[in-house]
């Protein structure tokens, strides 16, 4: 039995879903379904990139991905065949699979498909001539440049008696279900940039002086007398720079309506040199 996974920008409350699966399932009977996210942000590149990046890179060889964003067949965002670490992914825009997965240097096929018609329907019948057995390369022709689209990489400046990276300016890519502030901001760049020294992360009238190991570490840090909706930061399962509220929630706030955190808002992080 086939494994095929939706992510999309069609929410939960119109029928574009429905439709989509309804036509899944009629053209593949024997398939197995997995809902992966379907409030991504419509037209937002660098969130739908962290989502895929992260959801859909452990799945086994063979899983069929299907990717329902700008969706829509018109001249700038045809039907694309993406292949990458054994997975097959269906989308309208390469760049995404490209950037997602840049470290597999996936391929990418043409599918052919009209203008109009369904949403994703070309994508539907190329999945079916794979599970009939055919080649990608019998299905559409490869794509040779792809134009690259990825997360950008936060504002830097250095220190010129140095030549050391003296701030860090992120931006939020990304609110979790939390209220939690995710990051353009990755580990090993960080660390880098660091290179051992103190620092201070500068969040409106607060400021931070050190990133915590998980969730659960800030109370064992304060003998469990820390009281909820303290901020910290800490880098999440994913090395992405995350801005939290212990124990923050939808009902009382996060750190994306409580601290304004939200989509493009930025903190500032400063090395201090000894």
């Amino acid at each position: 039995m086939s494994l095929i996974t939706l992510t999309t920008d069609f929410g939960l409350k119109d029928p574009d879903l429905g439709q989509l699966k309804s036509q899944l399932a009629q053209t593949l009977p024997h398939i197995t379904l997995v809902d992966i996210a379907h409030n991504i942000t419509p037209f937002d590149s660098e969130e739908a990139i962290y989502i895929i990046q992260n959801s859909l890179s452990n799945f086994p060889e063979g899983t069929m991905h299907f990717i329902g964003i700008e969706s829509e067949n018109n001249p700038q965002n045809s039907p694309v065949l993406s292949i990458a670490n054994g997975q097959y992914f269906f989308s309208n825009n390469a760049s995404l699979i490209a950037a997602a997965f840049e470290k597999w240097q996936p391929l990418h096929y043409s599918i052919p498909a009209q203008i109009s018609g369904r949403f994703m329907q070309p994508h539907i019948k190329a999945a079916k001539r794979l599970l009939n057995g055919e080649k990608a390369d019998t299905i559409g022709n490869l794509l040779t440049e792809v134009r690259f689209q990825g997360i950008s990489k936060p504002l830097t400046k250095t220190k010129t008696n140095t030549n050391k990276i003296s701030l860090i300016v992120p931006k939020v890519i990304y609110n979790d279900h939390y209220g939690n502030a995710i990051f353009n901001l990755q580990k090993n760049d960080f660390e880098i940039w660091q290179n051992h020294r103190k620092f201070e992360i500068k969040i409106g009238h607060y400021t931070l002086h050190n990133i915590v190991a998980n969730y659960h570490n800030p109370s064992t840090q304060q003998d469990q007398l820390l009281m909820d909706g303290q901020i910290f930061a800490r880098f999440n399962d994913f090395g992405y720079l995350e801005i939290f509220m212990y124990k923050s929630n939808l009902l009382t706030g996060g750190a994306n309506t409580l601290l304004g955190l939200k989509k493009n808002q930025t903190i500032l992080i400063s090395f201090i040199d000894e």
